[in-house]
């Protein structure tokens, strides 16, 4: 089950209906305030919400406030805002789209709707007050296979907004009118398509993490505490300090990997995790060798502590519990910025390791990024045939007027740029021209 498009409408300076298309290595570039993090922001907010995580707006590194701050100022007097996700599955594409309101008496977003569109045919789950546990679905259009379901508003902004559909996959048909039957003969024909949806215990797989834009500033010293996943990665250091402990195996194949990225981007020769006592609870450092000696984390470029959690993230993906799983599932990252505070040639190398991991077909990255040296790595991974160029996209968000244009840019098999807008180069092409003396200002 792999994400393969976003689709944003209506959302600060995303106006008519917008999509981007994501692959296993996607960039996202734009100049300052063109709605990349909001982007990022959307797929995170539609992921958590339909893998039964309940819906928010303001999680970290998220904040997009409350629904005026969301949705786009216009002249419209009915307010509403849509975001949706494309889903490959095994048995064909499936996508999600929800409509967003003003809650009454409330400021924060709400569910207006949820359609769940096949290639053959659409769900719609409509939020309607007060109506409690009952569920009557009405058929739009027969010929089109479409069908909308009236769902309790509470319902339907829970963590649980498919259990409607559980319903009537779980009811007797010879109890049903018509109307029910039709619906639930259609249902049931795409339980294999959305299933795990469905299936209480079953990952969606399409769950995400972001890491934020700066990450946590290395200490000196570390004391052991509880481990809460964290998107500016304070979490790294005691998820490394207990896996040298108590996954020997797990930490050598981590801290090699880590090695590996430390040579070819110049940064590093090795990290390690130095307890400074005998028992569980003794204080630890994290250690860094560059050249000479080993030294402590914080003695050595900010860049390195800045990188650190990324690389862990990415590269420390098994579960020692259920290793099998983790390896097929996919994951996707929302990369902001990973390249603050690298050099050049580690941003590039960054990403020749990310493009490897998309490569192997588990895991998906998405990155926010103003680096030209990622991109032109990617580029030449693709020249390379370390990727493959229907694995990698360029989405350029643009300015017009008062509004972004999204662009989705992509590659042949020479790294080249296919579908590029006219203005995509301007700035960089102006600068060149003043370096050579060609233009006056």
């Amino acid at each position: 089950m792999n994400v393969t498009h976003l689709t944003i409408e209506e959302v600060r300076c995303f106006a008519e209906p917008q999509q981007l298309d994501l692959r296993p290595l996607t960039f996202v570039v734009g100049e300052n305030s063109t709605g990349k993090t909001t982007a990022l922001a959307c797929i995170q907010v539609l992921a958590d919400f339909l893998s039964g995580e309940g819906l928010n707006f303001n999680s970290d590194p998220y904040f997009m406030g409350i629904f005026r701050d969301i949705v786009r100022r216009s002249m419209k007097r009915e307010k509403s805002f849509g975001i949706g996700i494309g889903i490959q599955t095994k048995d064909g594409d499936v996508e999600f789209n929800v409509k967003f309101t003003e809650k009454e008496d409330g400021v924060e977003p709400v569910v207006q709707s949820l359609s769940i569109r096949f290639s053959d045919g659409e769900i719609i789950l409509k939020s309607s007050e007060g109506i409690g546990w009952r569920f009557d679905p009405r058929i739009l259009d027969r010929e089109q296979n479409r069908h909308v379901l009236e769902v309790d508003s509470l319902r339907l902004n829970s963590k649980d907004p498919f259990f409607p559909l559980v319903y009537f996959l779980n009811k007797r048909l010879d109890s049903k009118s018509e109307h029910q039957r039709v619906f639930s003969k259609f249902l049931s024909d795409k339980t294999d398509s959305i299933g795990s949806f469905l299936r209480p215990g079953n990952e969606p797989n399409i769950r995400v993490f972001s890491t934020s834009p700066f990450r946590s500033p290395p200490e000196r010293t570390y004391n052991p505490t509880r481990i809460t996943a964290d998107t500016r990665g304070s979490d790294v250091p005691m998820r490394m300090m207990l896996m040298k402990s108590s996954s020997p195996e797990r930490w050598s194949k981590l801290r090699h990997a880590l090695a590996r990225f430390g040579e070819n981007s110049g940064l590093f020769q090795s990290i390690d995790v130095k307890k400074l006592g005998p028992s569980a609870g003794a204080p630890f450092q994290v250690t860094v060798k560059v050249r000479g000696p080993t030294v402590n984390i914080v003695d050595v470029g900010y860049g390195i502590g800045q990188i650190l959690p990324i690389l862990v993230n990415v590269l420390d993906y098994e579960d020692p519990q259920d290793q099998t799983k983790v390896e097929e599932t996919p994951k996707s990252f929302l990369l902001q910025q990973p390249e603050v505070h690298l050099h050049p040639r580690a941003q590039a190398e960054l990403t020749s390791l990310l493009a490897h991991l998309a490569s192997l077909g588990n895991r998906s990255f998405i990155i926010e990024t103003n680096s030209d040296y990622m991109v032109d790595r990617a580029r030449i991974e693709i020249m390379r045939g370390n990727i493959d160029k229907d694995d990698v996209s360029l989405i350029y968000l643009e300015h017009k007027k008062n509004v972004v244009k999204v662009h989705n840019i992509s590659f042949d098999e020479m790294g080249n740029l296919i579908g590029v807008p006219p203005h995509f180069r301007d700035f960089f092409l102006q600068e060149s021209g003043r370096l050579m003396g060609f233009l006056d200002s």
